[in-house]
């Protein structure tokens, strides 16, 4: 249990957006923490081919093994964002858990699913449209400060509702989902066949599942007690985050002018981060 004396530990990733977010909350309302990146840094002396590797546990390439032992040795889960007081711990997906465990107030009502079905469809069609804007050889190029790359970003996009689909299907979320088929991130063939599956088959459940979901049902997530409401309210500010990320990754690294671009209504009534990136 967690006392008025315990510090705030916060473990987290480079890149991650519920990371960022989490972070800004514990700012937002005066929480001091202990910042911890389970990200190796470039100045940290790593083996380059265990950098390369993905964790099984917490999903991410690059890992430091140190900081997730530490995890390990405190009980923790092995995924990020974890917030930690003494022995007790929230995810940090769950803004009302980490709002109990630092004593702060939360309360937050997400919008209508049509709407957030409505929006999602936005930022697919978006995502299908930057991505014919990234030149092939760029897509193994790494996102800021990670080693994640911009392809392999495209498909986490599309991955976000795809997951809120599987989870639809039956299939049990006790981890990281990971994706039974795979379409190679580094082929923009490839990736557009993917964000048009997931399209395709989100407008079918939306149309026929979806008409009769009970959206106050709990979740069965690994991260917390959300309702599907809540699971499918953060699929879609999850994804807009990402498709902000690779807007600024057309717009500052690649220079590309973009006539439309993002409308900050989309992120209106949405538990968004306040910043693209989380570096630190």
């Amino acid at each position: 249990m967690a006392t008025s004396t315990d510090k705030t530990h916060l473990y987290w990733a480079t890149g991650c957006t519920s990371c960022l977010r989490i972070k800004e909350f514990l700012e937002r309302n005066d929480v001091s923490f202990v910042s911890h990146n389970v990200v190796k840094s470039k100045e940290t002396d790593v083996d380059d081919t265990d950098s390369e590797g993905i964790s099984s546990e917490v999903g991410i390439k690059g890992v430091d093994e140190a900081l997730m032992q530490e995890m390990a040795d405190h009980g923790l889960p092995q995924h990020v964002p974890i917030v930690r007081q003494g022995a007790a711990w929230a995810d940090g997906k769950d803004l009302a858990a980490v709002a109990d465990l630092v004593g702060v107030d939360h309360d937050a009502d997400p919008l209508a699913p049509e709407e957030l079905n409505r929006r999602l469809m936005m930022l697919l069609d978006t995502t299908l449209s930057y991505l014919e804007r990234l030149p092939p050889e760029q897509l193994t190029t790494d996102i800021p400060n990670r080693p994640r790359s911009y392809g392999e970003l495209v498909q986490h996009i599309f991955s976000l509702p795809d997951v809120f689909l599987m989870h639809e299907a039956g299939v049990p979320m006790t981890g990281v989902p990971r994706m039974e088929h795979s379409w190679d991130p580094h082929s923009v063939v490839a990736l557009a066949a993917y964000g048009e599956s997931v399209r395709g088959r989100l407008t079918d459940w939306m149309t026929t599942a979806g008409q009769e979901c009970d959206w106050m049902e709990p979740a069965d997530v690994f991260w917390g007690q959300p309702t599907k409401h809540e699971l499918f309210e953060r699929t879609t500010w999850h994804t807009g985050q990402h498709v902000r990320q690779l807007e600024w990754i057309l717009t500052n690294t690649l220079e590309q002018s973009i006539e439309e671009p993002l409308d900050p209504a989309l992120w209106e009534g949405l538990p968004m981060p306040e910043k693209v990136w989380n570096t630190k």
